[in-house]
Order: C-alpha cells, then structure tokens, then sequence
C-alpha cells in the first residue's frame, strides 16, 4: 500500500511539471524540460549498455537538439525513429536481444530516445506544428491514464503475463485494461479539446494504448538483457526516467505519423 500511495505521488507531480511547463512555458520551460528528461533518459539508457559517459550523453543530446536550428524536416525524423521503434519491437517478438556496441548504442538512443523529444517538442519552435498543445494533452493523458489503469488493473486482478520472458509482473488483464480504457480518455479530451471529434481521439486512443503496452515491454527488454531491474532510482516507485518515459517515446513516432495522415485525409 505504501509503494502504491508512494508510486502515485511522484506520478502526480512528474505529470504537475508537464501540465505547468505545458500551459505557462511552452516556448522556454517546456524545451527545458524536455531537454533535461532527455539527458537524464540518455545516460541510464547508455548505463544498460555498460557505457557510463556524460560526454557521450551531452553530445548525443546536443546534437540532437541542434537539428532544430538547422530546420531539420521533422518528416524524415519520424520515419527513422519509426523505423527503430519497429525494428525494436519486432526483435522483442522474436525474443532477440541487444548487445550494443557504443556506435549502436548511441543511434539507438537518438532514433529511440531523442528524436520522439525533439517531434514532441516541435510546438515550440514551430509556427504550425503537428503536435499541437491541445495534442500533445491528449497524448498525455493516454499514455497516462493507460499506464494507470495498467498497473492499478494487473496489480489487483492481473493472473496471466502477458510476456514472461521479458516482464513476468505484466499481465494481460492489466494490457486488456489500459486498452479498453481509452474510449473513456478519448471522451474526456474530446469535452477539453471540442476542435478534434470523439472518433478522432477514440482510433488515437487505440493506437496510443497498444504502442505504449509494446513500448514498455521493449524497454524492459533491453533492462533484462542489462540484468537491471530499472534504468534509475531518481524517481520513487518509477524507477529512471527512462522507465517512466518508455511508453511515451516508443509511441511518438507513430502518432505524429497517425496526425500527418490524418490532416492529409481531412484536407
């Protein structure tokens, strides 16, 4: 009960900063904190590789935050990271895992980790970006209100794993959950965000909470491979910040793509 009640509370005010940094900073504190989650997510990304280096960190994050000054098309971003993230998700399936050696490491942390930041970043330096504010919200909320209903539905009720090789703890009760609580997400942000209808938010619902379900098991893939049981201990009950960010940037690059077909298809 402690670690639930724990566990919560730290989920509340990591999702407090999104919201305030969201609404009161878009152009100065949101990148800021999208920065500094990306630095930290990339050095316990590159610690379950075996390689410990601030150096390599600073660089990949500079790096990659640097292709915004040079107008970088986003387009071909999000087909890479969407390319890595389904290359990820098919070597799960197939039960192989990643040895990376340093080269590998680093692509793997700017095609996986930082490029899903940099296209979630985009509303702030972008004049008309596909990630809105009102949809970067939305995807918030459903990667959020899945991740709840996941852990809070398996931790009760969960009896069947889902994927014992790579997380015994997760079930398919919890997984069956998280999925068919997004038609109820998908209201809520349809009454908050009236611009966009519920069918809309309810087939984005569905994508979100299935990529998410695949991205965590990715990432607790690469952390068996690693023999760690969490990227970090900066955030209590969560672990890293790469564990509470997993379902978030497996997710992007699908959504954002998700949005380019349908403004194509409306306009």
């Amino acid at each position: 009960m402690h670690s639930f009640i724990e566990r919560s509370l730290v989920g509340l005010a990591y999702a407090a900063v999104w919201v305030i940094s969201l609404v009161y900073s878009p152009n100065l504190g949101y990148p800021i904190l999208l920065f500094v989650i990306g630095f930290i997510a990339v050095f316990e990304m590159l610690k379950l590789y075996q390689i410990r280096s601030l150096a390599l960190t600073t660089l990949l994050c500079f790096g990659t935050a640097s292709l915004l000054v040079f107008n970088a098309p986003l387009l071909q971003i999000a087909v890479l990271s969407f390319v890595c993230q389904m290359g990820l998700a098919i070597l799960l399936f197939r039960r192989k895992s990643i040895k990376a050696h340093p080269l590998l490491a680093s692509l793997l942390c700017i095609a996986h980790l930082l490029f899903p930041l940099l296209m979630i970043s985009e509303v702030s330096f972008v004049e008309s970006p596909v990630f809105t504010i009102e949809l970067t919200f939305g995807l918030l909320f459903f990667i959020w209100g899945a991740d709840a209903m996941a852990y809070s539905f398996g931790t009760l009720f969960g009896k069947t794993p889902l994927f014992r090789v790579v997380s015994p703890k997760k079930s398919i009760e919890g997984a069956l959950a998280a999925i068919l609580f997004s038609p109820v997400i998908a209201f809520v942000n349809h009454q908050i965000f009236p611009n966009y209808d519920f069918s809309f938010w309810l087939l984005l619902g569905i994508v979100i909470s299935i990529t998410s379900i695949v991205g965590d098991l990715v990432q607790s893939q690469c952390k068996r491979t690693a023999g760690m049981k969490d990227s970090g201990t900066i955030l209590l009950g969560h672990g890293g910040v790469y564990d509470r960010i997993d379902s978030l940037i497996f997710t992007v690059p699908f959504v954002y793509l998700y949005l380019l077909l349908f403004s194509s298809y409306v306009s």
